[in-house]
């Protein structure tokens, strides 16, 4: 008698916990944009940094390290300079910092506006 009693509580706890019992508020939803500008510079200082650290040649190219080909462009220059900058001293703290944002200002003043194709795959 005790085992069907045991029974008939375990599946009646069972059937409550599946009775749409209190709802799980819904995640909040935010939107959030991505500063383009602030990606590429991120992204450049990242590789330049990880470039002029390493002596060795990582092999990676443009598209490995998720950068375009303007962008791969002007880590280049960015890497050049910094080399420039370190045989005459140190880089000052924020110049790193500052050349990629501007480079990135300049690349995202140039590429062209997105638009929208009225059909699948390429415009």
């Amino acid at each position: 008698m005790a085992r069907r009693l045991l029974l008939v509580a375990a599946v009646a706890f069972a059937a409550a916990g599946c009775s749409g019992g209190p709802a799980t508020p819904p995640a909040p939803t935010t939107t959030s944009t991505v500063d383009p500008v602030a990606v590429c510079t991120n992204q450049l200082v990242y590789w330049t940094k990880d470039i002029l650290g390493n002596a060795k040649d990582t092999g990676l190219d443009y598209q490995e390290m998720g950068l375009d080909g303007d962008q791969y462009e002007a880590l280049q220059a960015l890497i050049e300079q910094a080399r420039q900058h370190q045989s005459g001293g140190a880089v000052p703290p924020d110049w790193l910092q500052e050349q990629a944002k501007a480079a990135c200002t300049r690349l995202a003043a140039k590429s062209p506006t997105p638009t929208t194709s009225g059909g699948y795959g390429w415009p």
